[in-house]
């Protein structure tokens, strides 16, 4: 048997418009500068979440860093029926089910979300577990993700994902990793350090 760790916001769900429509509210109503565009976002993007954010010019010396990532929060939860599964990611959970192996996801979004967000998408049943953290501030995954595979061999184990942190945990975890190019990190962004980037999920042969 084989685990495939998914990363969800941007692999599983595409959530890239939205993520940009909240974080540009959220500039318009902590910061004085021009929205963010597509091109921008994917400058800046990084991980942790609260690093992005500095990126883009929040002073968190001046401004609440929970009280900012909840205003982000709300208006993503308030907004998340208009994010679709990404193109073939069903077909592939279960085409990965069909051969005999389990799908994992692995997020640093908040756990309840997920089961949430899973359930109204209609697919929490292609996904044999759901490993997420317990708040909405999105610091990492690797922790969970560490103690997750403890007890299985690594070869065993594959990280899907669309941004180069995703590559950072799967490295940390010791597991192979593949990064499909159609979410928060553009594909030259991916390639600087992965050396198995797609278009699509559909490409991938396991």
């Amino acid at each position: 048997m084989k685990y495939v760790l998914f990363d969800f916001n941007g692999t599983v769900i595409d959530d890239l418009d939205l993520c940009i429509k909240c974080i540009n509210m959220t500039i318009e109503k902590y910061l004085d500068r021009k929205p963010l565009s597509k091109e921008e976002y994917y400058q800046v993007f990084t991980f942790p979440i609260k690093d992005y954010y500095e990126k883009v010019g929040f002073d968190f010396s001046v401004l609440s860093w929970e009280e900012v990532g909840q205003y982000w929060f709300d208006n993503y939860y308030a907004n998340r029926h208009l994010c679709r599964l990404h193109e073939g990611i069903r077909e592939f959970l279960i085409d990965n089910h069909h051969k005999g192996n389990r799908n994992i996801i692995l997020s640093a979004s908040k756990t309840d979300l997920l089961e949430e967000q899973l359930s109204e998408l209609g697919v929490i049943d292609l996904f044999d577990d759901i490993l997420g953290l317990d708040n909405i501030y999105a610091n990492s995954k690797l922790a969970v993700g560490l103690d997750f595979i403890k007890d299985k061999n690594k070869d065993d184990c594959l990280m899907i994902g669309d941004s180069l942190h995703d590559y950072e945990v799967a490295r940390e975890m010791g597991i192979r990793c593949i990064l499909i190019a159609r979410g928060h990190q553009d594909r030259k962004t991916l390639e600087s350090e992965c050396e198995e980037v797609y278009d699509s999920i559909s490409e991938v042969e396991l």
